[in-house]
């Protein structure tokens, strides 16, 4: 912002240094040193591993839980699933889940051959690792990908490729010196996340709040009655400043897996074509399978602002509200009495979550052609 000065304190200051001259400070500051240093550690990290023998296969349902605490003298720690020799480093990696800590995130790939994949690193949530805090890594094998959570919540999905983790002889953890694993079968995932809080019902859209839950990114809620005809469930939030995307799901059970089914499915997106006025809404329904989208350039959010979004339950159909305007409809594909939950992830970070009638709530007309609202 204009007149205002951001500094980084571990910089070296550069204020008053003419051009062609070398501070001190950078003369006495060895970064060979320091880079000899790091690649030390990531050799040391290397040997440091624990590696558990697989009795059987991996199939869908294995659950892998992983604990430890990351050290402040080595740079990196991982989880490896594969096949082969893993003693000697050379054995292929179906899923390489390596945490690097000075970055602050998280790459998974694959090794075959001895020549890695793309790296993958987008997540659901911030980076959740620190120096010196314990850690609990589950994994969910499914039949096209693995699943992982940290402390409970889930960070991220790895689809399988070539090898696939269902072929994996190993599971191994570098860099961490108290590592433990626990190999199981499992009916649901993750095993160790916090119960939901239930959405309130209120009786009006302007309640004050009393005895509200204090709302998480990325969260599950519950909806133990449905939502009935008439009704609404109500997210006030803030959107991230640097808007991206956020999903909200209407659900029939609060769980990550087994996969529930979304009889709604809201995807904001200010990503694609980001420079034009207007967000693109994705609407859609996830029934064992995606059925096909409904695409209406018609959302107006203004990214670092709070909004309120609005689902409204219809006769034979959902609409969905961005801030008093209809920015899209859903016609029901299932039976609208089987939602119970909600799931919130991405840009937009909830205060208030409510359940309440949709009757006298303002709704202003959008001025969007049908040619427009088109895909």
């Amino acid at each position: 912002m204009p007149g205002e000065v951001f500094k980084c304190v571990g910089c070296i200051n550069m204020a008053g240094v003419e051009e062609g001259e070398i501070p001190k400070d950078f003369i006495e500051y060895d970064f060979a040193e320091d880079a000899l240093d790091f690649e030390i550690q990531l050799a040391e990290a290397r040997d440091i591993k624990f590696t558990q023998n697989l009795k059987e296969p991996l199939s869908i349902g294995t659950h892998i839980l992983c604990t430890g605490t990351p050290s402040d003298d080595l740079p990196w720690f991982a989880v490896n699933i594969g096949c082969g020799d893993a003693e000697s480093g050379r054995g292929d990696i179906a899923v390489h889940f390596n945490v690097r800590l000075p970055q602050c995130y998280v790459v998974r790939n694959t090794r075959r051959h001895d020549k890695w994949g793309t790296e993958e690193t987008t997540a659901y949530r911030l980076f959740p690792f620190k120096i010196n805090q314990p850690f609990s890594i589950e994994v969910l094998v499914d039949e096209k990908e693995t699943l992982w959570a940290v402390d409970g919540e889930h960070y991220c999905s790895f689809a399988h490729r070539n090898p696939s983790a269902l072929g994996a002889e190993w599971i191994q953890v570098t860099g961490v010196r108290d590592a433990t694993l626990n190999i199981q079968k499992t009916a649901v995932y993750p095993i160790l996340a916090p119960v939901p809080f239930e959405i309130p019902i209120k009786p009006t859209l302007s309640e004050p709040i009393e005895d509200e839950p204090v709302w998480k990114r990325n969260i599950f809620a519950t909806l133990p009655k449905g939502i009935p005809e008439g009704y609404q469930v109500v997210i006030i939030g803030r959107l991230r400043p640097l808007l991206h995307s956020f999903a909200l799901d209407l659900l029939d059970a609060a769980r990550e897996w087994p996969r529930p089914n979304i009889l709604v499915h809201v995807n904001v997106r200010a990503h694609v074509e980001s420079a034009q006025a207007r967000q693109l809404v994705v609407l859609n329904a996830w029934l064992g399978a995606w059925g096909p989208e409904r695409r209406q350039r018609s959302a107006r959010l203004v990214p670092g602002t709070e909004t309120t979004l609005r689902i409204v339950r219809g006769a034979g159909e959902w609409s969905v509200f961005a801030d008093d305007v209809l920015v899209g409809e859903l016609d029901m594909r299932a039976a609208a009495a089987g939602v119970r939950a909600l799931r919130l992830r991405g840009d937009l970070y909830p205060r208030r979550l409510l359940l309440c009638p949709a009757a006298h709530t303002p709704v202003t007309p959008t001025s969007l052609t049908s040619t427009q609202l088109g895909s």
